[in-house]
């Protein structure tokens, strides 16, 4: 498609640079830019192109263009599509690979943290050329959705403008089922945390049974079992041990006693 001086311009074209004073580059750029997203908006929507726009001294965004797809899930026209979308962001997610490294960092910026460092994104997607994240968006009360952001970042210093070129795609299912699968490990470290478990061999005097620990004391049963485990020790005395140390039945027999307090309770 040739472009002259005739640039792609429809009625419902919302954006700034093919009506104001850019450069012909910068406009040949855009429009067709638009052309082909319009064309690929036609295939189907297996992803939301778009185009948007910031002045690199001021901190301003629009869209030169939106497929429908994303105005019509934000509820709003092109128009005020920047400002809907911005407000609606709950958190902001970037996947990295380290070289030599077999994890996945994940870095998390919520909306506050990402509107202290929305000037700092920016020049890193100018330095890098690419943008690549996950973003929360919030389209009602407890209504969640994730969209992941796909763009190319090129800069115009003729112009003093930046455009990001990209698509986004909705990731709902993938990042529900991480967010299930974090809180499940949540959830296990909690319970693992809570858990005490006395395991190995555990050296024990033949006889009076105390029970030498890893700095080498003696410790008593009771008092072993009551650090190392969550569970309660509770003595009385056995029948037999009642008949071979009191002649007469002990008053206390049977009954559970205090480790603590080494009385019998109550």
């Amino acid at each position: 498609m040739k472009h002259n001086s005739h640039y792609f311009k429809k009625p419902e074209y919302c954006g700034r640079i093919l009506t104001e004073k850019y450069s012909k580059a910068l406009k040949k750029r855009v429009s067709e830019c638009i052309a082909a997203f319009r064309a690929f908006e036609e295939i189907g929507d297996l992803s939301i192109p778009y185009i948007s726009a910031w002045h690199e001294d001021k901190n301003v965004i629009w869209y030169e263009f939106a497929a429908r797809g994303f105005t019509d899930l934000m509820g709003c026209d092109i128009s005020s599509l920047a400002g809907v979308f911005r407000n609606s962001i709950l958190d902001r997610r970037i996947y990295r690979y380290p070289e030599g490294e077999t994890g996945i960092q994940k870095e998390v910026l919520s909306r506050e943290g990402l509107e202290g460092a929305r000037k700092q994104l920016r020049e890193n997607g100018k330095e890098h050329g690419i943008v690549e994240a996950v973003y929360k968006i919030s389209l009602g009360e407890n209504i969640h959705c994730w969209l992941k952001d796909s763009a190319v970042v090129e800069t115009y210093k003729k112009d003093n403008v930046c455009l990001s070129i990209g698509c986004l795609t909705v990731v709902s299912k993938e990042m529900e089922s991480e967010e299930k699968c974090e809180n499940l490990i949540v959830e296990l470290k909690n319970a693992l945390a809570k858990v005490k478990t006395l395991s190995g061999l555990l050296p024990v005097c033949s006889h009076c049974k105390k029970i030498r620990d890893d700095k080498g004391y003696w410790n008593q049963l009771e008092t072993y079992i009551l650090e190392h485990s969550d569970a309660e020790v509770s003595n009385s005395i056995c029948e037999e041990c009642a008949k071979e140390h009191f002649r007469t039945p002990h008053p206390d027999l049977g009954k559970p006693w205090n480790v603590i307090t080494r009385k019998p309770d109550k």
